[in-house]
């Protein structure tokens, strides 16, 4: 997929989970991160405002943009799908990996629906090689391009061996006992353009399932998040004192845990979930959001939650809030939180 030349925040990227010693293939997901607008031209366009909410459930983003210019401008707005690659045991969670749109993202307008179309691009880089389009290829073929969904796997099983040929010998899948595995990298975005008159105003808002990772039970207590595993939860999360005290809390009181008389033993398992939010990368206004607001939702008074947010305030229960002034983000931002409601 071409890549604009001038781009207003970021393509969306494949973040992981690190790697958790007790969770099995079964209990645990990836979570993939999408976010921003792409927005050509840039240059005569003003960013009023910037506002995001982020929960596990609905991210909501809305950008309020002043045409600077003495004459109209057509504008191409595209959001960027996060990238997906296809690997052997790839277990990422996608809302919904048998659409193009797989997020499902909503636009609106000046507070209207719009309609917008999903372009989509299949690529192949061996290694240290340059990657190149088989986007006609897998289409010719009759393959989905979304590698990680089980409508791409069936297609691949029913191909003749002179047509599976022709994806296996350049390497783009590798058989994995019975099956086929995907290696390819799907790229998409939601594209549309959008007429604003000269030196107005228009509210662009985006909404989208967000892809969220997740693991049940305890892994970053005290006696399991040590060392580096410690580290790397407080760069990527800013987990702290009081977030691993209150985890010690929890790993304390559903160990102690005892069914009572007549009821079943079970092992209490809370779950932890992680999703983010990319703000940065290919490309930024000239100028900062004249204000930005980012609104942090976890769902559930006592849930846990840790991510890094320098003066992120608690505005009720549940929500966090930032505010600044002429302000742009440095960083993307990831959520984790520990769902205490799913134990007993």
């Amino acid at each position: 997929m071409p890549r604009p030349a001038r781009a207003l925040c970021c393509a969306a990227a494949l973040t992981l989970a690190m790697a958790l010693t007790d969770a099995s293939a079964e209990e645990s997901l990836a979570n993939l991160d999408a976010g921003g607008l792409i927005i050509e031209p840039t240059d005569q366009l003003e960013l009023k405002a910037e506002d995001i909410f982020l929960s596990a459930r609905q991210v909501r983003a809305a950008y309020r943009v002043l045409n600077k210019a003495s004459q109209d401008l057509t504008l191409t707005i595209a959001f960027p799908l996060p990238e997906v690659t296809g690997e052997a045991d790839l277990d990422v969670a996608i809302p919904n990996p048998a659409s193009p749109n797989f997020l499902d993202v909503q636009a609106r307008a000046a507070g209207k629906p719009v309609e917008a179309s999903v372009e989509q691009h299949a690529f192949f880089a061996p290694d240290g090689a340059q990657e190149s389009e088989i986007t006609d290829l897998l289409k010719g073929l009759n393959i989905p391009l979304m590698p990680a969904s089980a409508a791409t796997a069936e297609a691949l099983k029913r191909l003749s061996d002179q047509d599976r040929a022709k994806l296996s010998a350049p390497g783009y899948i590798q058989q994995a006992g019975e099956n086929w595995v995907p290696l390819w990298t799907l790229r998409s975005r939601i594209v549309r353009q959008q007429v604003l008159a000269a030196g107005k105003e228009i509210l662009l808002q985006y909404s989208y399932t967000p892809s969220v990772g997740s693991a049940a039970g305890l892994y970053f207590d005290r006696t399991n998040l040590t060392g580096e595993s410690l580290a790397q939860y407080q760069k990527k999360y800013c987990v702290n004192e009081g977030f691993l005290r209150a985890a010690d809390a929890l790993t304390k009181r559903l160990t102690a845990a005892k069914p009572q008389p007549g009821e079943t033993a079970k092992t209490p398992k809370p779950r932890q979930t992680y999703f983010g939010y990319a703000f940065v990368g290919g490309g930024r206004w000239s100028a900062p959001a004249g204000r930005f607001g980012l609104v942090i939702d976890k769902a559930f008074p006592d849930n846990l939650v840790s991510f890094c947010a320098e003066g992120a305030k608690k505005v009720s229960s549940t929500r966090y809030e930032l505010k600044r002034n002429n302000y742009a983000p440095d960083r993307n931002i990831d959520i984790l939180i520990l769902d205490k409601n799913a134990a007993p």
